[in-house]
C-alpha cells in the first residue's frame, strides 16, 4: 500500500501515515525499513496489519520526500544540540524613569536547557539616552566647579 505520513516526531519515535485508501495507521521507529526517518508529507510505501488499537503500517518505506524547511523557523541549540524557537527574555532600558519603563529584548534562551543563543545588543535610542545623560552629569559637574 502507498501513503503520505502526515505527522511524525523522531523524539517521540512514532507517527501516522494517511494511506491511499483514506485509512490512518499508526506507525513507530521500529517499522521503519531503513535508516532514513520519514518526515511530514512524505511519499511512503507499507504493509497493513491490525494492531490492539487500529490500523498499523509496517515495513514502511520512504518513496519520495518533500521539500521542507518552508515554514519551519526552529533553530538549533549550540548547547544541547535540540531543535528549538528561541524565548526572548526581556528588561529595562539602560535607563529609565522611576516607576515606569518599557521592556527591551536583551537576550534569547533555549527553552529546552537555559542555554543564552543570542545577546542582543542595546538599541540606539538606549545609546542615545545614555549619552544625553552622560552630557547632562559632566555639564552639571563642570558649572559646579
Amino acid at each position: 500500500m502507498e501513503g503520505k505520513v502526515k505527522w511524525f516526531s523522531a523524539d517521540k519515535g512514532y507517527g501516522f501515515i494517511h494511506g491511499d485508501d483514506g485509512v490512518e495507521r499508526y506507525f513507530g521507529v521500529r517499522d521503519v525499513a531503513g535508516a532514513d526517518l520519514p518526515g511530514k508529507g512524505d511519499s511512503v510505501s507499507f504493509e497493513h496489519r491490525e494492531g490492539r488499537k487500529g490500523p498499523r503500517a509496517a515495513g514502511v518505506r520512504i518513496i519520495s520526500r518533500t521539500v521542507s524547511g518552508a515554514g519551519d523557523d526552529r533553530v538549533v541549540c549550540t548547547n544541547c544540540q535540540r531543535r528549538m524557537v528561541p524565548r526572548i527574555i526581556t528588561g529595562p532600558p539602560l535607563l529609565h524613569s522611576r516607576g515606569s519603563w518599557t521592556p527591551v529584548p536583551k537576550r534569547s534562551i533555549c527553552p529546552f536547557c537555559g542555554h543564552t543563543y543570542q545577546d542582543f545588543p542595546a538599541s540606539g535610542w538606549e545609546i542615545v539616552g545614555v549619552v544625553i545623560f552622560v552630557l547632562v552629569v559632566l555639564f552639571v559637574l563642570t558649572t559646579r566647579l
